[in-house]
């Protein structure tokens, strides 16, 4: 029985696989905007999309201040095929993001695939309407999952279960050893 409740604490592991968007320059070099990112699933997950993802990431660096987006600044993100090596190639494939800065006047709108602007191009908008745009897509950089090497990540053991267990166990033996305690 104890090693039972042993193999039932041990944790498993699960891989995941990591879509790393390279980083694209928008606009001139001398403007200083770049965008990257990053989305991870479970190497099972069979249906991409935002509901499905375990971690969502990306970065916006506009005139050498750096933006963080996250979640909250998604108007849409469609995924279509993220195996090709390019993002937003397809006809429902693309993202908008929104970000709204509350410490400077600077507020961004930025695209990227065929969803997005019906182009093969991502751009940056700022408030004032001033686009930069780096006249191609994503590639991508898919890391992890079963053919790939799976960055394993431990997931939630069944301890909490396992001690439960045990001290049923030892209750009810101390319960036959001292019947008068029942």
């Amino acid at each position: 029985m104890a090693v039972v409740i042993v193999l039932l604490s041990t944790p498993s592991l699960a891989g995941v696989i990591t879509y790393d968007f390279t980083r694209l320059v928008l606009g001139s070099g001398s403007q200083q905007t770049s965008l990257t990112g990053q989305i991870t699933f479970d190497e099972d997950e069979t249906n991409f999309n935002m509901n499905t993802w375990l971690s969502f990431f990306f970065q916006l660096e506009f005139d050498g201040v750096t933006y963080d987006i996250f979640e909250q600044d998604i108007a849409f993100f469609e995924i279509s095929d993220l195996n090709d090596g390019i993002y937003g190639n397809d006809e429902n494939e693309g993202f908008e993001l929104f970000i709204t800065d509350t410490n400077s006047t600077n507020e961004f709108s930025i695209y990227s695939g065929f969803a997005a602007l019906n182009a093969e191009d991502s751009c940056v908008y700022d408030l004032n309407g001033d686009g930069r745009c780096s006249g191609s897509l994503f590639q991508l950089v898919k890391t992890g999952g079963a053919n790939n090497g799976s960055t394993q990540v431990s997931e939630p053991a069944f301890l909490g279960t396992a001690m439960l267990m045990l001290f049923v166990f030892a209750s009810m033996r101390k319960r036959k050893q001292f019947p008068f305690l029942s």
